[in-house]
């Protein structure tokens, strides 16, 4: 295997950039991939034609790395995500004394298996952040860590920064949406999720705690993937696995709120670990995986959620301890399954998660991860003057109204005001690893 010498200079300035990956969602909301060179290890390429395997194949590493699939699967998430928020399971007592028992059930059980959606936006998030890093490490023999900061600087910060500005502005007429002083500069700093965690809870901002939990996450990160070996980047996460296990332990010992768990970077970090690994194993390879194989391990991802939300109270007032330290591995694996069937689906006979649509709507999906929570209570607020009461009627006519109303804040933000930002990542990108913005 022949390696080059590293470059010199800086990178192609019309190179086209592809999205970075995060968010949300964070970067859960973000596009499929980080812009950064793919290291120039050539090896045998993958045959075209049918395939009978269900093992990851050697890819040549100078092909473009995007993952179209992975930006659709974004939408997908974001839609479980909102349905979480506005079909909220904490209302049990409600349902069952306003709609059938089934109904109730039902409502109660698919809110409960939603809520996990966000561990696959950390699976994705660091799956693609490693293995980009580990590619460009293979080709220049370093990480550029300027251009990698720079990067996600311009994917993240932006709107996020916006959103924060806006709810301070609204602030000023609706003392209602207030979220605090402290609290804002809690966000500013990206230490949101401890505000959150240990403060009060807060409706319309919460949802940005898991941009503070991966940007304090990456923001060491890539300072490992530089230097460590292989072992090295292996045990990390097999490391932060144990760490967020004793982190639960410790808290659960006592009765604590439920998101003194959920909003934790130390005890919410299964996913992101299992991202990793997941990106050290499959480095440089395609899945390959057969049409029934990925709707198993789709199937068996779902089904792990739906047991654990009913069974495991992740998401209860007062979490069990019991429940919790086998809960949230069992999540993480639904999320790995889930974020397995789809890897690499729309070259494995499933062509319909490339489709345009479904790839524009992954790409904006950090937008409508920001503003989906704003727009939930603005809409309630509305709707609960013309309804005139809370009831299922209500919920779903909010459901259906905060979709468009997200949709249309997303759109807008997407060309507006992330798309030029977007564009200035060029000067900081090696060789795109997605479609161009």
């Amino acid at each position: 295997m022949k390696v080059s010498s590293p470059p010199t200079g800086r990178p192609e300035r019309n190179a086209p950039e592809g999205p970075e990956a995060i968010t949300t969602g964070t970067e859960g909301s973000l596009d499929a991939s980080l812009a950064v060179m793919p290291p120039r290890t050539i090896s045998t390429p993958l045959k075209t034609g049918a395939v009978t395997s269900d093992l990851p194949r050697r890819a040549d590493l100078k092909e473009r790395f995007y993952h179209p699939e992975l930006d659709s699967i974004r939408f997908f998430l974001f839609c479980a995500i909102l349905a979480f928020h506005a079909f909220p399971p904490y209302l049990g007592k409600w349902y069952y004394d306003h709609l059938p028992a089934a109904m109730a059930f039902s409502v109660i059980t698919i809110g409960r298996a939603c809520a996990p959606s966000l561990d696959v936006f950390f699976v994705i998030s660091a799956y693609l952040i490693t293995e980009l890093i580990l590619r460009e490490r293979e080709k220049n023999g370093s990480v550029d860590l300027k251009a990698f900061y720079v990067r996600r600087l311009l994917r993240i910060w932006p709107l996020y920064f916006f959103f924060i500005g806006l709810l301070c502005l609204l602030s000023l007429f609706d003392k209602s949406l207030a979220v605090g002083w402290a609290r804002i500069l809690a966000f500013l700093l990206f230490a949101g999720n401890w505000a959150i965690a240990f403060g009060r809870p807060s409706i319309i901002i919460g949802p940005l705690w898991s941009v503070s939990v991966e940007e304090q996450f990456y923001l060491l990160w890539p300072l490992v993937l530089r230097m460590a070996s292989r072992r090295i980047i292996l045990a990390v996460p097999i490391g932060l696995l144990a760490l967020a296990s004793f982190a639960r332990l410790m808290l659960l010992r006592v009765p604590v709120f439920v998101l003194c768990i959920w909003c934790n970077t130390l005890a919410h970090m299964d996913s992101i670990a299992c991202g990793i690994l997941l990106a050290v194993i499959l480095h440089g390879r395609k899945l390959r995986l057969r049409l029934r194989t990925r709707f198993v391990l789709l199937g068996s991802g779902l089904i792990t959620w739906v047991l654990i939300g009913r069974y495991c109270g992740l998401i209860d007032l007062i979490p069990p301890l019991a429940g919790n330290m086998l809960g949230y591995p069992l999540m993480s694996l639904g999320a790995v399954a889930i974020f397995l069937s789809v890897l690499g689906a729309s070259q494995d006979g499933a062509p319909v998660m490339k489709s345009p649509v479904l790839v524009y709507l992954g790409k904006i999906s950090y937008g409508l991860y920001v503003f989906h929570m704003l727009v939930v209570e603005l809409i309630g607020r509305l709707l609960l003057k013309h309804i005139g009461y809370f009831g299922l009627k209500y919920l779903v006519a909010r459901w259906i109204c905060a979709f468009a109303a997200t949709l249309v804040l997303a759109v807008i933000s997407f060309h507006c005001l992330e798309k030029p930002f977007l564009r200035l990542k060029r000067r900081f990108t090696y060789v795109p690893s997605g479609a161009a913005i």
